[in-house]
């Protein structure tokens, strides 16, 4: 689904030695990890019908900085837990991180810390091989890159991994790229279909009403609520065909409430629009969604 992903960053990486100037500013899209593992953390849900065996995860980050950039990257490792998640979850995390560095996959997927050494030094070491005749920059404009891929849900059916892309090359902000993928807890199998083909039409209140609300909570520039009229012209200025409001290119996620639509930057608006992400409550898209999501669910 997302060989586009490093596209994406390999694309402002390689346009950095043409950009012009910077900006006094830049904000990234995720708080860097320290070069650390984190404590472990054990989920399991406190209602089951047979005896659940936890995923048990440490959080590994690592961190390398030079005077041409800086370069962070973390994951939440399995450690423990239904063999088949455990396995798929591991070949997953080193397939992201190997499609980040262009590099070929490490060896051992049960050495959550060489791994995570391997991935990041390797991508690092191709940033300053990019950079290196582009000269020093000023501390604002330093080339920044990040990449995390943590657990961002679970229930006794599934677990839900999200990925996060960072890139800041110079010039007024950074750029991110973020999905979700959903797995299977007790065979190990990624969900890749989440709604029923040809939707699209039958969601399009759902969406409208999703869409409304996050511009409401997020464009607003002040406390005041959000006029009808100002509603209207934001709405009208989003990047729909023919009034359209398509799915999110990167695809869905499962959360424990409901399904995650998760619109990348630019993807149906400016930037100031940012990266308009909701979620549907499982009673009111529940019958749209594929077997298998509505397996995974809890939905009958």
């Amino acid at each position: 689904m997302m060989n586009r992903k490093f596209l994406f960053l390999s694309a402002f990486l390689l346009s950095v030695v043409a950009a012009v100037g910077c900006a006094d500013w830049k904000k990234p899209a995720v708080k860097c990890l320290a070069d650390s593992v984190a404590s472990k953390t054990a989920v399991s849900d406190s209602v089951v019908v047979e005896k659940e065996v936890p995923l048990v995860v440490d959080s590994i980050g690592k961190s390398f900085s030079s005077k041409k950039g800086n370069l962070d990257f973390a994951y939440d490792f399995p450690v423990s837990g239904p063999s088949p998640l455990v396995d798929s979850l591991r070949a997953y995390l080193s397939s992201e991180m190997a499609d980040a560095g262009y590099v070929k996959p490490y060896g051992n997927l049960s050495d959550g810390k060489g791994m995570m050494t391997y991935y990041a030094k390797t991508a690092f070491e191709g940033m300053n091989r990019l950079f290196e005749d582009d000269g020093e920059r000023a501390a604002p404009c330093v080339p920044e890159v990040s990449l995390f891929v943590r657990k961002r849900g679970e229930t006794e059916r599934f677990v839900t991994y999200v990925s996060t892309y960072y890139i800041y090359t110079g010039g007024a902000h950074g750029m991110t790229s973020e999905y979700g993928v959903t797995f299977d807890k007790k065979s190990g199998v990624r969900l890749r279909n989440i709604l029923n083909a040809d939707c699209e039409k039958v969601l399009q209140p759902l969406l409208k009403e999703k869409v409304e609300n996050y511009l409401k909570q997020t464009v607003s520039s002040d406390d005041r609520e959000m006029s009808e009229a100002e509603l209207k012209d934001l709405m009208d200025g989003l990047f729909f065909e023919n009034g359209v409001i398509p799915l999110p290119g990167n695809g869905l996620y499962l959360s424990p409430e409901g399904v995650v639509f998760s619109y990348g930057q630019y993807e149906i608006g400016a930037y100031a629009v940012g990266m308009p992400t909701f979620t549907v409550a499982y009673e009111k898209i529940g019958k749209y969604l594929s077997p298998e999501a509505r397996s995974l669910a809890g939905i009958k």
